[in-house]
């Protein structure tokens, strides 16, 4: 039975934390359930349709670096918040990493996006210059330092952070690719630098070096500079390379709502981390006047009008829909930046939306069928559930954007209300 209801009336306690980790505990035993599944699988398989729930077909199933590094990642931290699971979460973490560590040695030094069962890379058509870094580091990062933290493990977090060090200077160097498909020479996003503010921010509540707020201001100055349009007060998706932004091709000012959600949260987690240390007031300052705002213009104008969901893409000209399709990924997302936003500003506005999102998440996007996991899109257009497009998210999340995220919100909630 699906332990999460309809909100009528909201009201935090108890009940209301049990409940969420109620649910979260149905998605541990489905993870680890698919574990014992696939003992033999080098990392994790999450290969199986989101609406029907039927395994994909042998051909389409490879190790992709993405649900193995935030895996890692969701097992080891979940480990900490059920401790009855914890041995065999540890376990399947312990199995994912070393299958990281073998396909890094077998590809020269390199974590590949999507690697055959034996650990080889499988290539995409996507060069990769000497030097260059890409998500799956970003992933494999991820990984690392949570595993590393959790089990003192002074080997791993070295490695985390040269893995770290390494993803830092590559995007100063703008040696960045996004896999799945090949470089464009002429657009940039902005997701790899929020995704590395994200890193910063979790470098720093794990080990409390200063160095990485330092990071994380810089990496917030480089994104506010590049991709925040002052006159339009929107988080763009991408620049030309020589910084202007990029239009789609009917002339569409391009904002992705869940990447711009995303940075809202990271820049409100590095303010409420920030708080207690001096020299960071500036940047602080300026998060309170740019980042409450820039939440809700996403959601509101990322909001569809006939189905309840965000959209994957708008053109801010118009605020309409660039496609269809509304992620499942940007609901929990929105549900810990509006929690985040509400904790700094006290503004109970942002109640409301989480009141909302909460609803469309529970009420909309599970699936009964995969244990309660979510749909991973749903059409805006009919409001009927889809699976996943293309080779980039062919597998489903390992609980990394919604069990993280809903575990931060019990966290925001504990904090606050004195649970």
């Amino acid at each position: 039975m699906m332990p999460i209801k309809e909100i009528k009336e909201l009201k935090f306690n108890l009940e209301f934390l049990q409940n969420y980790l109620d649910y979260l505990e149905i998605r541990i035993k489905f993870l680890l359930k698919r574990f014992r599944n696939f003992p033999n699988f080098p990392g994790v398989q999450a290969g199986y349709n989101s609406v029907t729930g039927n395994e994909y077909a042998k051909k389409d199933i490879f190790s992709f670096s993405w649900p193995n590094g935030r895996g890692v990642y969701v097992f080891s931290r979940f480990s900490e918040y059920f401790p009855s699971n914890k041995i065999e979460l540890m376990d399947y973490a312990t199995h994912t990493i070393k299958a990281m560590e073998k396909q890094f040695f077998i590809n020269n030094n390199y974590f590949p996006y999507i690697a055959y069962l034996n650990g080889k890379e499988k290539y995409l058509g996507c060069e990769r210059p000497k030097g260059y870094k890409s998500y799956s580091y970003i992933d494999a990062c991820f990984g690392f330092i949570e595993y590393g933290f959790r089990t003192k493990d002074n080997g791993y977090i070295s490695f985390a952070k040269q893995i770290f060090d390494e993803i830092i200077k590559a995007l100063d160097l703008n040696i960045f690719i996004t896999e799945g498909e090949p470089t464009l020479d002429v657009r940039i996003p902005e997701n790899p630098w929020s995704c590395a503010l994200d890193l910063s921010n979790e470098f720093m509540k794990d080990f409390g070096d200063k160095k990485y707020l330092d990071i994380s201001t810089k990496l917030i100055k480089y994104l506010l500079d590049k991709y925040y349009i002052k006159d339009l007060k929107i988080f763009i998706e991408y620049t030309t390379p020589g910084g202007e932004p990029f239009l789609g091709e009917e002339g569409e000012i391009i904002v992705n709502p869940g990447h711009s959600i995303e940075f809202c949260s990271f820049c409100l987690e590095f303010a409420r981390i920030a708080k207690k240390y001096k020299g960071y007031e500036t940047i602080c300052e300026e998060i309170d006047r740019i980042i409450p705002d820039l939440l809700i213009w996403n959601i509101k104008n990322g909001w569809s009008k006939k189905h309840p969901g965000i959209y994957r893409t708008i053109n801010a000209k118009n605020g309409l829909p660039i496609d269809n399709i509304m992620p499942w990924w940007v609901l929990p997302e929105a549900m810990l930046a509006v929690m985040l936003a509400f904790e700094r500003t006290i503004n109970d506005k942002f109640l409301e939306y989480f009141k909302a999102i909460h609803n469309t998440y529970f009420l909309t996007y599970m699936n009964p069928k995969t244990e309660f996991g979510p749909f991973q899109n749903i059409d805006g257009s009919t409001g009927k559930p889809t699976d996943g497009l293309g080779p980039v998210i062919k597998f489903q999340d390992p609980e990394f954007h919604s069990g993280k995220n809903l575990l931060m919100v019990t966290d925001i909630i504990k904090r606050n209300y004195n649970i």
